[in-house]
């Protein structure tokens, strides 16, 4: 996943710094826009973006938006958290009285903050606190924090991470979901969790949480499907089924240009109904062996299936890594680049250098559309084919200030004018055009051959 990217990227960063909290908020905004209006991703299962740091940052499904937060009219109480952050299998367990109680606290710079509940069922662990002191509040009267799990550890998926607190009748609750980050589930065991800024607030939060494994059963499965012109196979291992969560994990290959691929899993049940799968595209182990990348993976369903299907129907997808191409204003066109394992293409026709504007009319993938709407590549004309400074072009910012036009939306051409009025020293050897193919890699995956898996 393209979040891998990030990691390699983040490890460098001393965190936690303003702008590598405003990119996590500028991924997160920008996430919304990379999905096509016209399909939106169903339940809540998290979006792949293919740019190296905004973009590309996933924030965990499991934290409420502040959209959401906005139309809830009464205070939470600590008791309905689970239903405050949407979290289906921490209500489930709630239900079933399977939720253990904590009472972990720690203070720092006038903030006290507690851990008050937490769960481990099959691999989902779920964890809810609260806090209390005077903190900065968002907008919509949310609180914004930042942690590490694991000491965030670059090997460990989606180890750091923003989140947000809603008001409580005391301060203020807050939860946080995730898988465990290992293929082997122990009985219990605990997690290192510290808060790096809660509020506006920098310091450390730390907890070492205790969690007991809930009883689950393990259903051995050994079927795999695979694509062989994109060098990729899937092999399913075997279904985790918990009290109120199921987990499928599975064993991908990629070629060795593949080490970022993300696999992405549709599940339907005996009645061809379709399964909610809220994450997807969890990374345990990866390993290079015989000049391949091999991924042990798993994927979330947020609710047991156990006695409710006979089997599911596993559609694999696979969304591929695609590498930023760069294209020169002074080069001759028409230019085209290519992606390197789909079939997708931009051609820029024309650039016109004006002494307020630069102006490319490009064509995407030759005019085919791929059954995607004209606003997805709307989209893609606005934010992935864009002017960028030599000197920062793998960096993602707001773009330059620009208009684009649809000249023919049948055959996908568009054109971009920039504004260059407001820079000062313009020089065309500092500036190139950079089309960021990894946007339609990460919404027009690759797919694979369903799998049907029996789980009696």
């Amino acid at each position: 996943m393209e979040k891998k990217l990030f990691q390699e990227v983040y490890e460098k960063i001393e965190v936690p710094k303003d702008d590598v909290l405003d990119a996590i908020i500028a991924g997160k905004n920008r996430a919304s826009h990379d999905v096509p209006k016209n399909k939106k991703r169903k339940g809540a299962r998290k979006i792949v973006w293919s740019t190296v740091a905004a973009a590309t940052i996933f924030i965990s499904s499991s934290f409420i938006s502040p959209s959401i937060s906005q139309v809830m009219a009464e205070v939470p109480l600590l008791g309905n958290v689970y239903t405050v952050f949407n979290d289906a299998v921490g209500r489930s367990l709630q239900s079933q009285d399977l939720i253990t109680e904590l009472n972990q606290a720690s203070s720092y710079k006038g903030l006290d903050v507690s851990i008050t509940n937490a769960y481990y069922d099959g691999a989902v662990l779920g964890v809810t606190f609260s806090v209390k002191g005077n903190v900065k509040t968002e907008e919509d009267g949310s609180v914004q924090g930042f942690y590490e799990i694991f000491d965030g550890k670059g090997g460990i998926s989606d180890s750091k991470e923003l989140v947000y607190m809603e008001p409580s009748e005391n301060g203020y609750i807050g939860h946080i979901q995730l898988s465990y980050p290992k293929t082997v589930l122990p009985s219990e065991t605990s997690f290192p969790l510290e808060f790096k800024r809660i509020g506006g607030k920098e310091g450390s939060w730390r907890f070492d949480v205790p969690i007991n494994q809930l009883p689950y059963e393990t259903v051995i499965v050994d079927k795999g499907t695979s694509k062989e012109d994109a060098e990729i196979n899937i092999h399913f291992d075997s279904i985790i089924q918990g009290k109120a969560s199921t987990a499928i994990n599975y064993t991908a290959t990629f070629p060795l240009e593949g080490k970022h691929d993300q696999v992405r899993l549709e599940a339907y049940d005996d009645q061809g109904k379709e399964i909610n799968i809220s994450t997807d595209g969890i990374d345990l182990e990866t390993v290079k062996e015989n000049n391949r990348i091999i991924v042990k993976g798993r994927s979330i369903i947020p609710q047991s299936i156990k006695g409710e299907t006979s089997y599911i129907e596993v559609f694999p997808k696979v969304a591929l890594s695609e590498q930023d191409h760069f294209i020169r204003i002074d080069e001759a066109t028409p230019v085209e680049v290519n992606a390197g394992r789909q079939e997708f293409a931009v051609k820029i026709e024309h650039i016109t250098v004006q002494d307020k504007s630069i102006t490319f009319d490009f064509q995407v993938n030759n005019g085919n559309n791929m059954d995607k709407h004209i606003s997805f590549y709307e989209d893609f004309a606005r934010n992935d084919v864009t002017l960028v400074k030599v000197s920062e072009k793998d960096i993602y910012q707001k773009p330059i200030k620009h208009s684009v036009e649809a000249i023919n939306k049948d055959d996908l051409r568009f054109r971009s004018t920039f504004d260059i009025s407001k820079i000062n020293d313009f020089n065309l050897d500092d500036y190139v055009i950079r089309v960021n193919m990894g946007t339609m890699s990460a919404n027009i995956p690759v797919e694979l051959e369903k799998v049907r898996i029996d789980l009696n």
